[in-house]
């Protein structure tokens, strides 16, 4: 009938590829139009910024809110990007405890995360890690040879990308991803992927530690395997962790943070 043929068309074989082919575009707008919002999960809950260890590097829209505390004599100083849905309250307690043990701990909120200014984005968390590193160096005086790079989860992202581009003494990857597309597909066929860390850590030599869950079911535990090969680091370690999850793996862990910081760091 006429009416189907001006709704439907005639049929070619091509059609379906062309309607493949829509679809994929339409997708990948819609992927690269969302990432962000996906991505990134910042916590609704405010804190205050006027207390001890609390600070802020600019102000405004580029305001990157720090927790830090300096390092006992020669202690090496650990800067922190923390997991999603985390800010510098809910990370304070940890960073406190290694600290007892002598370290210096540095950590910062993500933009849009806690009290820093702006919206949360690949490129603001670069810059974010980047302002917290050189306040580090310029403002504090710590050697680049004294800080340890740690990344769980997101925060595996502007680790992985800080460690390919400044000097730092080692890296360690708490339930990191391949990047942030391939934690939903092990094909790369989507343009505008977020977080390449297989392609940071390439570029990576110094000491590294990769811990990761074998149940995690948030960012499987291929990932943080994958990454432990593709580091060309001829001093690494990957520490898996049985029954454990994406957020029980401190609990369900056979190893504490704070000696494994210890060991790294020759004390």
């Amino acid at each position: 009938m006429k009416w189907k043929k001006f709704l439907i068309g005639s049929w070619s074989w091509k059609r379906p590829f062309y309607m493949l082919f829509l679809c994929y575009v339409l997708l990948t707008f819609y992927g690269c139009l969302m990432a962000d919002k996906i991505i990134f999960q910042p916590p609704g809950t405010p804190y205050p910024i006027n207390r001890a260890g609390f600070s802020s590097i600019g102000t405004g829209e580029k305001a990157v809110a720090i927790f830090h505390l300096k390092p006992g004599p020669k202690m090496p100083t650990i800067l922190w990007s923390h997991g999603n849905a985390q800010n510098l309250e809910s990370l304070k307690p940890a960073l406190e405890s290694f600290h007892i043990k002598g370290f210096g701990v540095i950590s910062y909120d993500y933009p849009g995360y806690g009290e820093s200014g702006g919206k949360p984005t690949e490129k603001g968390c670069y810059e974010a890690i980047e302002k917290t590193y050189r306040y580090l160096i310029e403002n504090q005086g710590v050697s680049p040879e004294k800080i340890i790079l740690v990344g769980q989860s997101v925060g595996s992202g502007p680790t992985c990308w800080l460690a390919s581009q400044k000097k730092h003494h080692s890296v360690v990857l708490i339930s990191p991803f391949l990047s942030a597309y391939q934690t939903v597909t092990h094909i790369p066929i989507f343009p505008g992927d977020r977080f390449p860390n297989y392609r940071h850590l390439k570029k990576v030599n110094s000491p590294l530690v990769v811990i990761h869950g074998e149940e995690d079911r948030v960012v499987p535990f291929s990932n943080g395997m994958k990454l432990f090969e593709l580091s060309p680091s001829t001093n690494k370690k990957l520490i898996s962790v049985p029954k454990a999850g994406h957020n029980d793996i401190f609990l369900k862990g056979d190893f504490d943070l704070g000696t494994l910081f210890l060991e790294m760091s020759g004390k």
